[in-house]
């Protein structure tokens, strides 16, 4: 038989290690016969890193002195990673099905302009779908920057089952999409780097698609509080950024007019009626930021 092409797993770790080594744990389901496992650790204080040594010594370990973000986490194990594949994924994952990644590859291998297969994502422990990827953006929902994923909310019942070409989302990637449009956005430190790096691949020409039988169950929000000033910030923060590279002038300019003017001052009201100064704070910080760094634009 030939021999599978390796792919290098990449899970990201931030005192996290109880849902780290569930996960490490789970994938020793997976029945690809070629796979290299990367834990990235930004820097944590729990006691990460020494759990996953001693009991899973086989697993690779990337560690960063601090917190250096998703995307720079991400990318430190990139560039240590052997395979010609690689799939990104967050320490809160689990896996229960042991042909979850076989089908990801057999996805990529059909198609040369295939750069990137998104799996289902399933909140933990249910059958109640997260999303099957980003559905393609039309000019409104670019001119608003809203995501929408689909199936989001359905349970899963096998109606999502076919091959779809998507917008965005986390899976498998082909190193040569790499090597051809760069890493992953690390000045977005956290939010938009994967839908940053999906728009930058289909301008390169690649499709994404999605394999809604391949299916990974996620908690989601783990590691971060939904409503903090870190998380508003950075999401806001990078709406812009996102905006302001990614779009055509035109779009680019009614997203930015919708955005500032209506959308971004709409929840700073709303925030301090409801007594979260600190949430109005940082989503003026966050355009305050894209400001700043306006070189990044030219």
């Amino acid at each position: 038989m030939k021999k599978r092409k390796l792919v290098s797993l990449i899970i990201l770790n931030y005192n996290g290690k109880k849902n780290t080594l569930e996960f490490l744990k789970s994938l020793k389901k997976t029945d690809y016969p070629n796979y290299e496992i990367i834990v990235v650790d930004n820097g944590s204080t729990d006691g990460s890193v020494e759990a996953i040594r001693k009991k899973f010594p086989r697993v690779k370990i990337v560690r960063n002195k601090e917190n250096l973000g998703a995307p720079a986490g991400r990318n430190s194990g990139i560039k240590v990673a052997g395979g010609e594949y690689i799939v990104t994924l967050d320490n809160d994952m689990y896996v229960n099905q042991k042909n979850w990644l076989s089908l990801l590859v057999d996805v990529a291998e059909s198609d040369e302009k295939i750069g990137i297969v998104i799996p289902m994502l399933l909140y933990y422990r249910t059958n109640k779908i997260q999303s099957v990827g980003q559905i393609a953006p039309d000019i409104l929902t670019k001119i608003t920057s809203t995501t929408f994923l689909w199936g989001a909310g359905e349970i899963d019942r096998g109606q999502f089952s076919e091959i779809k070409d998507i917008a965005a989302g986390n899976g498998l990637l082909k190193k040569k999409v790499l090597k051809k449009i760069g890493l992953l956005d690390e000045k977005t430190f956290i939010y938009f780097d994967e839908t940053d790096f999906c728009y930058r691949a289909k301008r390169a020409g690649y499709r994404i698609v999605s394999q809604p039988n391949s299916k990974i169950w996620h908690k989601g929000s783990a590691t971060i509080k939904n409503l903090s000033y870190f998380a508003i910030y950075h999401n806001y923060k990078n709406k812009i950024r996102f905006i302001l590279k990614n779009y055509d002038f035109f779009t680019k300019f009614l997203a930015l007019a919708f955005n500032l003017i209506f959308y971004y001052n709409f929840l700073i009201i709303i925030y301090a009626l409801k007594g979260r100064f600190d949430l109005s704070k940082a989503i003026i910080d966050g355009a305050a930021w894209n400001i700043k760094n306006w070189k990044d634009y030219l």
